[in-house]
C-alpha cells in the first residue's frame, strides 16, 4: 500500500528572500549556489519569509551542490523555522536533475518545499521552479519525490 504525506498548498516568497537569493545567485555564477529557506506553514500554506545563503563546498560547484555542514546543521537542528532549500542551476533549466533526486531523501524529511533557480539568459533576474516534497511510503519504505507547484511572489508592504 502506498501512502503520499506532504503539503499541497499554496508556496509564497517574499520580494525581500527573492531580492537576496537572485543576487547570491548570480555573485556566484559559474558554480551553484544553496541556501535554506525560514518561514511558516498555515492551513497546509508555505510562507518562505528567510533566504539564508550556505555555502557550497561540493567537488564539482560548477555542476552540483552540497551544504556546508557548519551552516547547514544550525538550521536543520531549528526545524521548526526550516521549511525548504533552494539551489540553482546555472547552466540548465530549473528542473529537479538525477541528481537532485538521487540526493533528496538526505534531507527531505525536515522540509516541505524544494525550489531550484536559473538566470534569466537575457535579464539580471531568476527564474524560480518550486516543488512540494511529498513522501511516499511503501510497506515500511520511505522514498521522496517532487511535485511542481505555483510560486506566488507577495508585494512589498504586504
Amino acid at each position: 500500500m502506498t501512502v503520499l504525506l506532504g503539503q499541497h498548498g499554496e508556496i509564497v516568497l517574499n520580494p525581500l528572500s527573492a531580492e537576496k537569493l537572485t543576487k547570491h545567485t548570480f555573485l556566484h555564477l559559474p558554480q551553484e549556489s544553496c541556501g535554506v529557506l525560514l518561514g511558516t506553514i498555515v492551513a497546509g500554506n508555505i510562507q518562505i519569509e528567510q533566504f539564508i545563503p550556505i555555502r557550497n563546498v561540493a567537488p564539482n560547484p560548477l555542476h552540483s551542490f552540497m551544504f556546508s555542514p557548519d551552516e547547514w546543521v544550525p538550521h536543520a537542528l531549528m526545524a521548526k523555522k526550516l521549511v525548504g532549500i533552494v539551489h540553482s542551476h546555472p547552466h540548465s533549466d530549473p528542473t529537479p536533475s538525477s541528481e537532485d533526486l538521487d540526493r533528496l531523501h538526505l534531507y527531505a524529511g525536515l522540509l516541505k518545499v524544494y525550489l531550484i533557480c536559473t538566470p534569466h539568459p537575457i535579464t539580471s533576474s531568476l527564474i524560480i521552479h518550486a516543488y512540494h516534497i511529498l513522501r511516499n511510503v511503501d510497506n515500511g519504505n520511505t522514498r521522496y519525490t517532487l511535485h511542481q507547484a505555483p510560486l506566488t511572489m507577495t508585494q512589498v508592504g504586504i
